[in-house]
């Protein structure tokens, strides 16, 4: 811009001095020519032009990084102190994939085994039942069982036949259900249907009761029915002394005491077999156990006394075994 400026005040001089008064045409010179001024035109003194600058000598190029070159504007313009700049947001890294942790697996709980006991697992024992010393046959009972090791069911149908059952038929059925354990039986319910009437027992472990007859009773461990008693006592098989079991009759629940009387002989349709012998007694009533080591310590005789002594006697015919 300096620059332009000067240029255009040198041609303003010049044509101020060429246009000025005493300017003289050539070509006129006529004789009687009035007396002439003379006029002395001089030349406008030059303006000084500046001095050169001596350029500075080449440098030899040297591979250097070379500062970012500005904007002329930018340079002329005055400098502006700059806004304080916001720190830059931070940069949150990306997210790393987490694999999910893995939750270990429940282990299962190892299932229950069965539990061995001496009892077979299918059986059925038919008994022929006598009355009197004399051994008059006046009907059968017929036991049934199935146990897996886990649980058990025994059945037992007792009914006059012949000419009993002409005169005066009856059948009694008893019935136990429940758990087999290490200890033995378990009962859960026993029943017993007679001419007449029904009578029930159930027994609830987790609470230590038994329920009959409209009332309950505390039953404590190894308790039975009157039914089960048979077979408990088949796997327990006492060799001698005494021991006492709690027994739910559906009733009434009593303790009964049993004592091992000792080995006999024991006569039998199929011959005579050596048998323990055990007694059951409760109040005035009194049942006697023969027991056979060698035919898996089954009943091989039941014999009942009443309150008038009457003696029901009841003698196993046949025996059918099943293992599985």
């Amino acid at each position: 811009m300096p620059f332009v400026l000067a240029l255009a005040a040198s041609a303003l001089i010049h044509a101020a001095a060429l246009l000025g008064p005493g300017w003289s045409l050539p070509g006129d010179h006529d004789a009687d020519a009035p007396p002439t001024i003379d006029a002395v035109l001089t030349k406008p003194v030059p303006r000084a032009e500046p001095a050169p600058v001596a350029k500075p000598a080449p440098r030899h190029h040297v591979d250097k990084p070379r500062p970012p070159r500005m904007a002329t504007a930018a340079a002329a313009a005055p400098s502006i102190p700059a806004a304080p700049s916001a720190p830059p947001a931070p940069v949150e890294p990306p997210p790393v994939a987490v694999p999910p942790a893995s939750t270990p697996e429940p282990k299962a709980a190892p299932a229950p085994s069965a539990v061995r006991i001496a009892l077979p697992a299918n059986g059925r024992v038919r008994y022929a039942i006598t009355r009197g010393e004399e051994g008059f046959v006046i009907g059968q009972t017929t036991h049934t069982w199935q146990q897996d090791g886990f649980t058990y069911t025994l059945q037992s149908v007792a009914e006059t036949t012949g000419l009993v059952a002409l005169f005066k038929s009856a059948r009694v059925l008893q019935s136990s259900r429940g758990e087999v354990t290490a200890a033995g039986l378990k009962p859960r319910e026993f029943r017993h249907e007679r001419v007449g009437g029904l009578d029930t027992a159930s027994f609830d472990w987790a609470r230590g009761v038994v329920a009959y007859a409209g009332r309950e009773d505390g039953v404590a461990a190894g308790a039975q029915d009157m039914l089960s008693m048979y077979y408990q006592l088949v796997l327990l098989a006492p060799k001698a002394g005494t021991l006492e079991m709690p027994i739910a009759t559906g009733r009434k629940l009593e303790t009964y005491r049993i004592e091992v009387l000792g080995e006999e002989a024991l006569a039998l349709p199929a011959g005579e077999r050596r048998a323990l012998r055990l007694k059951i007694r409760s109040g005035s009533d009194s049942i006697e156990l023969w027991i056979a080591p060698d035919m898996r310590a089954l009943p091989l005789k039941i014999r009942f006394t009443d309150r008038k002594g009457e003696i029901f006697d009841q003698i196993a015919q046949d025996i059918e075994i099943k293992e599985q």
